[in-house]
């Protein structure tokens, strides 16, 4: 999947007239996907082109995961400098003109993103005798998961907390392209389907994904070819086995399944070796420094345009009225990483750099020797350190729950903590540490209804649950 030209495919290419995102299918689109997948390249070039919209700049590449959630999660100061949209979305003011704007683009480009999967699935449906056993049953695999990926996320930015209110009826769910608007539908109805989707691709990837038999799934410095197979390469970009079993996860903590949630957490667990820590010397090398932790994502999305985006948002040469970083006092430090410098998240993420007297956001900062560093370009989607916190919040025995969230901090340089006291307390402030610039400390609120958020670097602000709840955008409800 890495940095692969595609080619523009009729339905990624998508074009809306309203927000129903239903493709205008005409006798000649047809044929073009007839010409499209004659051959298994088709099919590579389409998969490959569901991954990259995903991970572009108005989707998990930047728009979704970067500044949208953090910002609403309080972990950036947003002074009175800043644009005035960032300071609508920072005290949830869903009203202005701005933020529903952005909302809206948020939903939009998200069920385009699910057309995009149905029309494949539905073309591997029609066209998929030109594939193997192995690449039709991985193919529909992964695209059932990105589905399944993507409807989770709606459920969790625009529908109540699951275990508030599992029945309220904000999302419409599509399983097929259609030119019918579908009802909402309850959000029991989107997790069963999102969990039956999710059933179907375990047991498809669970018998293919070579991923299996792998010792680690990040190669770092190269790729590794699989036989004639390049949709096969990098399987932390892709819903493998393990990611989808990491999203399992996810879900099941979301709704209040800590059971499932542990037997799923377990697995990967079992094979955490295939995704390793991330080491000291992983980290002393600035020159190709690997500041994402890339050896511990179980998925991840890829964005081309990533550096553009740490410029617009992260360098420490924009001003202050411009830039996302921890503010100008030494309350961040003391807030989020407990005063300890040497918490691998911090010491590499954060410098106080470019004349700032603050410290600043490097994660999405290029590396200086960047030839074959496949962790270039590269936005984390599920982590090995979340399922050590599913893990944690899940297990019942104490004990077994302090292990699993001392590993993560043992792994992080930082101490271990001598007893099970506080142990909710304290997985949440490693959600606070270590989901900077990735979106899920703002899930982690919503789904513990917390009654205040402690800024990082602001004022705490007292929630509401209105706060955690986007509306569904005028333009899914008027035209209805």
């Amino acid at each position: 999947m890495k940095n692969k030209i595609i080619i523009p495919l009729l339905f990624i290419a998508i074009s809306l007239a309203s927000c129903n995102k239903w493709l205008d299918v005409k006798p000649e689109d047809k044929f073009i996907e007839e010409e499209v997948f004659k051959t298994p390249a088709g099919f590579y070039d389409a998969l490959n082109g569901i991954y990259l919209n995903l991970g572009s700049n108005n989707l998990y590449g930047r728009e979704i995961n970067l500044e949208t959630l953090d910002i609403l999660a309080q972990t950036y100061y947003i002074s009175t400098s800043q644009s005035d949209l960032r300071k609508q979305l920072v005290i949830f003011n869903y009203g202005d003109k701005g933020v529903k704007e952005k909302i809206d683009n948020i939903w939009t480009n998200l069920y385009v993103n699910i057309t995009n999967i149905n029309r494949f699935l539905e073309n591997l449906d029609t066209y998929g005798s030109v594939l193997d056993e192995q690449t039709l049953a991985m193919m529909r695999g992964e695209a059932l998961a990105a589905r399944a990926f993507i409807y989770f996320d709606l459920l969790r930015m625009f529908a109540p907390a699951y275990t508030l209110d599992p029945e309220s009826e904000r999302i419409p769910y599509y399983k097929n392209t259609s030119y019918e608007a579908a009802p909402y539908s309850k959000s029991s109805y989107v997790l069963k389907n999102i969990l039956g989707d999710l059933q179907i691709a375990e047991n498809l990837l669970q018998k293919f994904d070579p991923v299996l038999s792998m010792d680690k799934v990040d190669q770092t410095t190269g790729a590794v070819e699989l036989g004639s197979k390049p949709f096969l390469q990098f399987r932390n970009y892709h819903f493998n086995y393990f990611a989808i079993k990491g999203l399992q996860a996810r879900i099941q903590l979301y709704a209040g399944d800590k059971t499932e949630a542990l037997k799923a957490a377990e697995i990967i667990i079992a094979s955490k070796n295939k995704f390793p820590w991330i080491q000291s010397s992983d980290l002393s090398n600035t020159s190709i420094i690997n500041r994402i932790f890339s050896k511990e994502l179980l998925f991840a999305f890829e964005n081309p345009k990533l550096y553009r985006t740490f410029d617009e948002l992260f360098n420490p040469a924009l001003e202050d009225r411009y830039i996302l970083c921890s503010g100008t006092t030494n309350k961040f430090l003391n807030t989020v990483y407990e005063n300890w410098e040497n918490d691998y998240r911090y010491s590499t993420n954060w410098r106080t750099d470019g004349g700032k007297t603050y410290p600043v956001f490097y994660k999405y900062r290029d590396i200086e020797n960047n030839v074959n560093r496949n962790y270039r370009y590269t936005v984390p989607g599920i982590r090995l350190s979340e399922i050590f916190l599913i893990a944690a919040e899940s297990e019942q025995d104490p004990i077994k729950a302090l292990a699993y969230l001392n590993e993560l901090r043992i792994n992080r340089n930082c101490n271990a903590l001598p007893n099970e006291a506080g142990l909710l307390e304290n997985i949440k402030k490693e959600y606070r540490k270590e989901f900077y610039g990735e979106g899920q400390l703002w899930y982690y609120y919503k789904r513990n209804n917390v009654p205040t958020i402690n800024g990082a670097t602001t004022t705490n602000k007292t929630m509401v649950a209105d706060n955690f709840t986007f509306p569904i955008p005028l333009s899914e409800t008027e035209p209805r």
